[in-house]
């Protein structure tokens, strides 16, 4: 009888210890992918223009077509989205030893059951094509039911207060018409407390008091520029959208509303629900380089007040091994989720922190290392989920960015998945309750010296298929991709994770929380919804600009 029992015991011990031991490299090789992934399908590309390159500016130095993708929405009104696709040109040189070039923003409308073709791109901007140009955001802001442009631009040469060595420019909105063009002739110029902007590159549209009409939110670098010098100004401006009227005309004001001083943060700004409380709140991205590691969230109270800035609360990634994150709804609950991505080899993992309803950013992440605590009524776990990633999995998968992508929902559970990166794929998990660390639909986008896999975007429907379309940069050209067919996704195959509420709870009171994706329900890459509802309006973003691996100006 113990002769049998003694090997029994080493069995379950050596099963234990199994089940616990750290994923090193030199133990493992575990596929990452579910067996039955997908691919997404490429159904179209676009090859850029026929920019006759100067020596030396050819081939991947060249044009650069699509070096961004823009979700814009459906600015004209036809019920498919619109998009902007950025590019170099490189037919000109400018500044004294003719190394500079300016870049293009090109807007193309959505087509019936095609793609437009590169010439039909309409160029926003000065017409100096010695210029660049910064998407900032869409917003209604004259209440006219078409959709308005904002913009920071910067003209080459431009001497302004004997400011030609610094990147000195404007903010300009301009105001869509009717027959969708977007024209030199009609813009807005905002002023600045110094008599020129450093050029402002983030902005975010939202209803900021209340009266049901897009405002501007902008935020600069703090610094203008005065006779030679630089001069200290606020970095955020509010403007505020009147119905019927245009900053600037007609005797309409264009001042700001409220300055704020310093407002948090240095990639990206949005205007979402954070907790579920009816009233949109600005959140703040920060970090250093690359990393996205610090989440600011200024909460809002619905006071008929302009931007409330003393309820800040703000959290460092760090703590939790992260250094890159992003708020989705990923349970399905139309609440935000934190979802990370950090560490190093073994130690590398995706985690989400769920969100509850009433939570705030500190309750919600904790010390990013928390156990349950279910006896002083806190749930879930902090982190609720923590994922494995490739690399840590199979030592045959390396080259992972810290990188995430808000790409919505794709098998239409309305839940966002969640998107990373290790070259050359974009790896995508659909989430829910049993989120497993199985890889289920794969894009592959080969590397390039300039990150061509961090331009990949969510444009929403842009051929009237009914389905989302996403893009990126390859190769010289853009991609555009579709979902794999619902039933080829496989479905969840791992274990229920419980939730601070029951499983089918939704908050009623956020309609700024969806899952169209980072590009579909505001301006840039969060959030750009290819509607005219309520939440739409109230939820544009700049943040794709700012979440692109590669160095801003």
């Amino acid at each position: 009888m113990m002769n049998k029992t003694i090997p029994l015991l080493l069995l379950l011990t050596t099963a234990l210890l199994l089940l616990g031991q750290t994923f090193t490299h030199a133990q493992n090789r575990i596929d990452p992918r579910h067996p039955s992934f997908a691919y997404m399908q490429e159904w179209g590309t676009m090859d850029g223009t026929t920019l006759q390159c100067l020596p030396g500016w050819v081939g991947e130095t060249g044009e650069l077509f699509g070096r961004q993708i823009i979700p814009t929405g459906d600015l004209n009104n036809d019920g498919m989205a619109d998009y902007i696709i950025e590019r170099d040109r490189c037919d000109t040189a400018f500044g004294v030893n003719k190394t500079t070039r300016g870049n293009e923003l090109l807007l193309f409308y959505g087509k019936k059951n095609s793609l437009p073709t590169p010439a039909d791109g309409i160029r926003i901007g000065p017409s100096e094509i010695g210029s660049t140009t910064h998407f900032l955001c869409t917003g209604d802001f004259d209440a006219d039911g078409i959709l308005d442009i904002a913009c920071g631009i910067h003209l080459y040469g431009d001497t302004t207060e004997r400011g030609g060595e610094y990147d000195i420019g404007m903010p300009v909105v301009f105001w869509g018409q009717s027959n969708g063009i977007y024209s030199t002739s009609d813009t807005t110029q905002f002023p600045s407390d110094a008599p020129i902007w450093i050029t402002p590159k983030q902005g975010v549209s939202g209803d900021f008091n209340g009266d049901h009409i897009d405002d501007l939110f902008i935020r600069g670098s703090g610094w203008g520029f005065a006779d030679g010098a630089l001069a200290r100004i606020p970095k955020g401006h509010i403007f505020a959208g009147e119905r019927g009227k245009r900053w600037g005309r007609d005797g309409r004001d264009h001042s700001p509303v409220q300055r704020w001083w310093y407002p948090p943060g240095n990639k990206a700004v949005e205007y979402r629900d954070h907790d579920c409380s009816g009233d949109n709140d600005l959140i703040f991205y920060g970090g250093i380089i690359d990393d996205i590691d610090q989440i600011m969230v200024a909460y809002q109270h619905g006071n008929g007040q302009w931007i409330d800035t003393s309820d800040i609360e703000a959290i460092n990634l760090k703590t939790s091994y992260s250094s890159y994150a992003r708020l989705m709804d990923v349970t399905g609950d139309h609440l935000l989720d934190i979802v990370t991505i950090g560490g190093n080899f073994e130690s590398e993992r995706i985690k989400v922190f769920a969100g509850k309803a009433g939570q705030r950013l500190k309750e919600q992440y904790g010390t990013g290392t928390d156990s349950a605590d279910r006896a002083n009524g806190r749930f879930p776990l902090r982190p609720w989920v923590k994922m494995p990633t490739p690399t840590v999995l199979h030592d045959g998968w390396t080259g992972s960015e810290h990188v995430l992508f808000d790409l919505g929902d794709i098998n239409g559970d309305g839940r966002s998945e969640i998107a990373a990166h290790s070259t050359p794929f974009i790896l995508i998990y659909t989430t829910g309750p049993t989120l497993d660390s199985l890889i289920d639909v794969m894009a592959r986008v080969p590397g390039g010296y300039d990150y061509n896999w961090g331009t990949i975007k969510r444009l929403g429907d842009i051929d009237g298929s009914g389905k989302p379309t996403f893009a990126v940069r390859y190769e010289g050209n853009v991609h555009f991709l579709k979902a794999p067919p619902k039933d080829e996704i496989p479905t969840y195959g791992g274990r229920i994770r419980s939730l601070p509420h029951p499983i089918d709870f939704r908050c009623a009171l956020s309609s700024s929380v969806g899952t169209q994706g980072g590009g579909e329900q505001g301006t840039a890459e969060m959030d750009l919804s290819a509607t005219s509802s309520d939440s739409y309006r109230a939820n544009k973003t700049a943040l794709a600009p700012h979440f692109i691996h590669r160095s801003q100006p």
